[in-house]
């Protein structure tokens, strides 16, 4: 019997230089961890929060959906709920709109003051989940096929797109869940879409990911701190920042062995 391969996962959110030169802080959230369910079974879970520039807490809007989303997945997942689907994913997002109005309220704000976009993944080694509001996108691997499970959202103008404070969220939220193995994939915000997808052809730009994932597979599960360190450097690199100044994220995971 061969060995177990388990996932190993890195992320990072960096702010771009637009915000930076503007002494602003990153408005992205991300996480990325690998839970055992109540049946056993792990589940690598990643989310992608990215919060507007134009909202006034756009940031903390990013922070409270990314954790609220979170603690929705993790009580699923230790109550081995047998339906993570559409249904499950509509909890998580009303749970988190409703965790923005409560601050909003708080705040003398409105909710689009939060306003942010989501994107997330549960996994196990037989079913997949995948959601997504707003930009960004998520990338999947089964070993012989990359593609993009979603593509990026766009908005009624011109660099615009949807949010999970919007009315008619729930409206735009896309769901899909698939009973086929993956073992790679990455999620991004939008300030790395432009970078890592074929536009025109609506696919993956494979030699962006490939280095990054080569270098994933052939590292230790505890040698992957050292990895998310040189993710951020080279988010926050002359080269990429040349070619956006957004905040970027980005999370790689694999399970397959070198």
């Amino acid at each position: 019997m061969g060995a177990i391969v388990i996932w190993r996962s890195i992320r990072s959110s960096v702010v771009g230089s637009a915000r930076h030169n503007a002494a602003l802080p990153c408005q992205d959230f991300c996480y990325a961890n690998v839970i055992t369910a109540g049946d056993g079974q792990e589940y690598l879970m990643c989310l992608v929060t990215d919060g507007a520039g134009s909202a006034r807490e756009g940031g903390m809007g990013a922070e409270i959906v990314c954790s609220t989303v979170r603690t929705g997945i993790e009580n699923a997942l230790d109550r081995h709920e047998p339906g993570l689907n559409q249904a499950a994913v509509t909890d998580w997002i009303t749970d988190a709109r409703q965790a923005i109005a409560a601050v909003a309220i708080e705040n003398n704000l409105e909710p689009r003051d939060y306003a942010c976009t989501l994107i997330g993944a549960v996994v196990n080694p037989g079913r997949s989940l995948f959601f997504q509001i707003g930009d960004g996108a998520i990338v999947i691997s089964s070993g012989i096929t990359l593609g993009v499970v979603f593509w990026p959202q766009e908005g009624p103008y011109a660099n615009m797109t949807h949010f999970i404070t919007d009315d008619d969220a729930l409206f735009n939220l896309q769901v899909t869940a698939i009973g086929v193995g993956i073992d790679e994939l990455a999620l991004f915000s939008d300030g790395l879409q432009r970078l890592v997808l074929n536009f025109s052809q609506q696919t993956p730009h494979t030699p962006f990911f490939e280095p990054m994932l080569h270098l994933l597979r052939a590292t230790a599960p505890e040698g992957c701190i050292n990895l998310n360190d040189q993710l951020t450097l080279f988010l926050d690199s002359p080269p990429i920042n040349a070619r956006t100044n957004d905040d970027k994220t980005l999370i790689l995971a694999t399970r397959r062995p070198p």
